[in-house]
């Protein structure tokens, strides 16, 4: 039997696994949607909307560090099943206690947070099953990284639309039922189409003395000693306080300031994503090609550069254009720090680790956001601009002279 032949199969590991990521991710995106708009219609308050968020947030975040040591101690496939169906149930919960009469506020909040509750974990459980999946395949990691960036994120460019237009045809109660069943179906996909990594040949990695909490503090400490690790943890914080003063803070404003409606917004956003799909797939192609440092940097001093022109508040077309290329150009980032934590993790070591800087690193989005409320109150949305500008400039800067990037 030759290669091609034999192709279908060694990629239906992965096949399945992608395929799973664009049901949840779809339904992720609906619940984005619904859940606000469902609290706001049962308790009235624009407050309590605000305090189920922000809780669920918070509490997503504190559970993906705590979790790390169970998703290596699990393994990466029931992490992965878990998460889709603890997050579903959870989902499907809200509309049915309501419909019993037996939903009161804190056990509203208490539900939204049990869906977020595993999504750290989830996430990380998917990319520790890329490798194992791309090498079945015979597939280079940057190709599979891509493919799976680029997945999530057309997913999530279906999914408010599908959510919105769900609400308005069929209420928040079917909606969040949905994301219900999507989330078991994911979790079925990945049951029946994806292989737990074989470790058969490899040694069993030693789980320090003292249980659990060692285990956290071993990761920590990997965390703290692999110079790598310690500069994607840094960069990654500080892209994602940038990143959420622009998206959450600077586009808004400037949609509402200077283009005069939320359409205008969305229009930003779509084309932010679609570039960002496109960039995606393109990384998939070629990114193998390319080096691995060299094309982060210059795909963050890009990034940087082209934020600098929304400073100039441009008319909608122009702005989203620019949007769309600033996604394309950026896409790259994402899978290329994504492959390193593959690489670059010790054995056994991938949850904690994962889930440790992906807690960092969200932990920066409400100060970024804060900062730039402040920063477009003081000197103005344009000026604000080119601080975010500058300040990625810098970042990208900071990685250049970091020796420990050098390790990519």
């Amino acid at each position: 039997m030759s290669h091609g032949d034999d192709a279908p199969r060694r990629r239906a590991g992965l096949t399945a696994l992608l395929t799973a990521v664009a049901i949840a991710s779809v339904g992720e995106a609906m619940m984005i949607v619904a859940v606000p708009w469902f609290v706001l219609q049962t308790t009235g308050s624009v407050a309590r909307t605000g305090i189920v968020v922000a809780v669920a947030s918070v509490g997503a975040g504190a559970a993906g560090f705590a979790a790390g040591p169970l998703i290596d101690r699990w393994g990466f496939k029931p992490t992965t099943v878990v998460s889709y169906l603890f997050g579903g149930t959870a989902a499907a919960g809200i509309p049915l206690l309501h419909a019993l009469g037996r939903l009161d506020f804190v056990t509203l909040v208490a539900l939204v947070l049990f869906a977020s509750l595993l999504d750290i974990p989830g996430v990380t459980a998917v990319t520790g099953l890329v490798p194992a999946l791309a090498g079945a395949a015979r597939m280079p990691l940057e190709r599979a990284n891509g493919l799976l960036t680029a997945v999530r994120q057309v997913s999530q460019l279906c999914g408010p639309a599908l959510g919105g237009l769900g609400v308005a045809l069929l209420g928040t109660a079917s909606v969040l039922l949905i994301n219900a069943g999507v989330c078991a179906l994911a979790a079925l996909v990945v049951t029946a189409g994806v292989a737990a990594p074989d470790r058969s040949a490899a040694p069993a990695p030693e789980r320090p003395a003292g249980g659990y909490t060692a285990e956290l503090r071993a990761g920590l400490r990997t965390l703290r000693r692999h110079r790598l690790l310690r500069t994607l943890t840094a960069s990654s914080t500080a892209f994602n306080g940038l990143d959420s003063g622009l998206a959450g803070v600077v586009l808004v404003t400037y949609a509402y300031q200077h283009l005069g409606s939320a359409g205008s917004l969305g229009v930003l956003l779509t084309a932010f994503g679609v570039g960002t799909a496109a960039g995606s797939l393109a990384f998939a192609v070629v990114g193998h090609r390319l080096g691995r440092r060299r094309t982060f940097l210059a795909a963050g001093f890009a990034a940087g550069l082209l934020i600098a022109g929304l400073a100039a508040l441009p008319p909608l077309p122009l702005g989203a254009a620019l949007l769309a290329v600033l996604g394309a150009v950026a896409a790259p980032v994402a899978p290329l720090r994504t492959g390193a934590l593959q690489r670059g993790i010790p054995e056994g070591q991938y949850g904690r680790v994962v889930a440790a800087i992906d807690t960092v690193a969200l932990s920066a989005v409400p100060l970024g956001a804060t900062a730039a409320v402040a920063l477009v109150g003081g000197v103005g949305l344009s000026h604000t601009v080119l601080v975010i500008s500058g300040a990625y400039l810098l970042v990208v800067a900071g990685c250049w002279a970091a020796p420990g990037l050098r390790e990519m």
